[in-house]
């Protein structure tokens, strides 16, 4: 138990900054860019913390973090998320 909240305080960071970078771009809530970064996640089949920071990364001119073909399935996640109805 004290591992998992060990690493939900470390991933936290860049969750939090890629919600705030999401708000600003599309003019929303936090709750609505955490529920948008937790589909991209389901839908990628990649863990939150690594959407997070694709999204900090790519928004911020950064090397992605992970395997190109990660990035690029979140990133095209991304890209539809804006489109999607019911989120």
């Amino acid at each position: 138990m004290v591992d998992h909240l060990r690493r939900a305080l470390e991933t936290q960071p860049v969750i939090d900054q890629a919600k705030g970078m999401l708000m600003l771009l599309w003019s929303q809530s936090s709750e609505d860019a955490f529920s948008q970064l937790r589909y991209i996640s389901q839908r990628a089949n990649v863990k939150l913390c690594e959407v997070a920071a694709i999204v900090v990364a790519s928004g911020s001119g950064q090397t992605l973090p992970v395997e190109d073909t990660t990035a690029a399935k979140v990133l095209t996640e991304l890209r539809c998320v804006p489109r999607r109805n019911g989120l």
